[in-house]
């Protein structure tokens, strides 16, 4: 007997190979992959922004075939919606030569852009950006107080 030969099975014996696992007969479609070029600048006065707004972001909607534009108090909370809330990955980011004007690469998918925002989703229901921090403003008020 060879030593390959697995204890007790007669030579010549094939000994069976694992089962593959079976694998999904169909698959999901590829996303389809966009470049977003999201561009900042500073907001004046006339532009009668929310209180605490200090720059404006714009940038095309390929769903709705239209320019979007949001007021951020800061390029942090710019970067965590697009980043963290809407799945966005930042390709590049270089700074332009006017007061808080950047311009933001990112590589989304098609999806992305079908999906309701965080506003409309609040507008649904009822309540604004503003009442959400109200009420959680309230929740931490009530536990600080226990």
């Amino acid at each position: 007997m060879r030593l390959e030969d697995p204890a007790g099975e007669p030579p010549g014996k094939e000994v069976p190979l694992p089962a593959v696992a079976e694998q999904p007969t169909e698959s999901l479609p590829p996303r389809r992959t966009h470049l977003v070029t999201v561009v900042t600048r500073a907001l004046a006065e006339e532009d009668g922004a929310e209180p605490g707004a200090t720059l404006r972001e714009r940038y095309w909607n390929p769903h709705d075939r239209r320019w979007c534009e949001t007021d951020f108090d800061s390029m942090e909370s710019l970067r965590r919606r697009h980043i963290e809330e809407g799945g966005w990955e930042l390709l590049q980011e270089q700074t332009l030569d006017a007061p808080l004007a950047v311009e933001l690469i990112f590589k989304a998918h098609r999806v992305d852009f079908t999906r309701p925002s965080r506003e409309q989703i609040l507008r649904d229901i009822g309540m604004t950006p503003d009442d959400v921090s109200d009420l959680l403003g309230h929740v931490d008020r009530e536990q600080e107080g226990e």
